[in-house]
């Protein structure tokens, strides 16, 4: 089993400071091998940014393969990459995903790798059938960078001009130590958390997982959430048993889970406003590349040092939301969790969506919206055709719903 850091809880005056045990994709000091054999390097390094995954051109062996830049994550490549540069074999070890799935995996030497013109040697990586996983195969991925090969280097990620910076002489990009908050390394995959800010009917600090693999905004872990729940940090709206997330092992089992709602979240200077979330079974909250929309991070391995820069000082977050949310599973679109209680009679966790609006969803189009912004992003009145556990189709009128709607049906007040 992965080792866990112990929790530490501190309680203040109107203010609730919490850092998350850790939860380590795979606790081990092979992971910590390898070296930076370049030097002076400035490298920027043009990424896709598909469904907020970073995706970059890396060469081994004089092959380009495309990685995925996962600071939440250790270095890991294809069964197929595996095949074709016949890594030297250190270990196997019992490996966890986000979702608290378990593997055993092959840990394996990387003789070199280069990211642009900059050298990694050394580097340890896992192996796991990345094309095995239906999601991931459509991403056409060959492996992930994480944060155990970065922890030498400056990283910058810039999604409005679509570029990764990586570096060791930080005082190029032209950074303000003012705006810098303290990172944590943590394990041996060297995992950057942060603290932010949590303002509700009271405040809270807590210390996040900067998460580049996840999607999402900001997810906040179960256990942390029974802590900030007594505060009135968050406010819940809604509660359901289901799922709702594929990690790397496969579909997650169902849970019950509470959607939430907190007035601000604030990341170093920039205030995030009307936050909706729900909580997970992970052992860390954590903070995703969705922000990478709303303006440059910078995540100094070497200093330990976190920046985040918008244009903006204060970010509303506050849009229109659906009553449930969608997952895959079997390479079809299902239904996950339920919140909006006038639905919870209408929908089950499970029920496979066939159509959207006229729009068929099956597994012959599946890649095609996996890659594409979600049919329930893109309007807020559906027509929704989905069959049921007992194999009979039902057609329902679903509307989004304004915040302060959401916050009515809960009784949410204002301080």
């Amino acid at each position: 089993m992965s080792p866990r850091l112990k929790r530490l809880t501190l309680l203040v005056i109107n203010s609730v400071f919490i850092i998350s045990s850790l939860y380590v994709f795979a606790q081990n000091p092979k992971l910590k091998k390898g070296k930076v054999t370049s030097k002076n390097y400035f490298e920027q390094i043009a990424f896709e940014f598909k469904k907020n995954k970073i995706v970059i051109p890396i060469q081994i062996e004089g092959k380009t393969y495309r990685f995925l830049v996962d600071t939440g994550a250790p270095n890991i490549i294809s069964s197929e990459v595996y095949k074709a540069i016949k890594p030297e074999h250190v270990i196997n070890i019992s490996a966890k995903d986000a979702n608290g799935l378990e593997q055993q995996l092959d840990v394996v030497t990387l003789e070199q790798l280069q990211i642009g013109s900059v050298i990694f040697e050394g580097f340890n990586a896992l192996v796991f059938d990345l094309n095995g996983s239906s999601v991931f195969k459509c991403f056409g991925i060959d492996g992930f960078i994480g944060s155990n090969m970065l922890r030498h280097s400056v990283v910058q990620f810039n999604a409005e001009d679509l570029l990764l910076t990586l570096t060791d002489q930080p005082k190029k990009l032209g950074l303000n130590k003012k705006d810098a908050h303290k990172i944590k390394l943590i394990g041996s995959q060297s995992s950057p958390h942060v603290v932010i800010e949590l303002n509700g009917k009271k405040n809270g600090r807590e210390l996040v997982l900067i998460d580049t693999g996840m999607g999402g905004f900001y997810n906040v872990s179960k256990r942390n959430y029974s802590i900030f729940k007594s505060e009135n940090i968050f406010q819940p709206i809604g509660e359901s048993t289901g799922a709702s997330s594929i990690s790397l092992f496969g579909e997650t089992s169902k849970s019950t889970q509470t959607r939430v709602y907190t007035p601000q979240l604030k990341i170093n200077t920039t205030a995030f406003q009307n936050i909706i979330t729900q909580t997970t079974e992970d052992d860390s909250s954590k903070i995703g590349a969705e922000l990478l929309n709303h303006g440059i991070m910078t995540i100094d391995f070497k200093r330990k040092r976190f920046y985040f820069k918008s244009k903006l000082e204060t970010i509303d977050m506050s849009a229109p939301a659906i009553g449930f949310e969608l997952t895959l599973k079997d390479k079809f679109f299902v239904v996950g969790y339920v919140w909006d209680t006038d639905l919870q009679n209408k929908l089950q966790y499970g029920d496979k969506i066939l159509k959207v609006n006229g729009v068929v969803l099956d597994d012959s189009n599946f890649c095609k919206y996996v890659l594409k912004d979600s049919v329930i992003n893109s309007e807020h009145r559906f027509d929704i055709s989905f069959e049921d556990h007992d194999g009979s189709v039902h057609n329902i009128i679903v509307n989004k719903k304004e915040l302060k709607t959401i916050l009515a049906d809960f009784n949410y007040e204002e301080n």
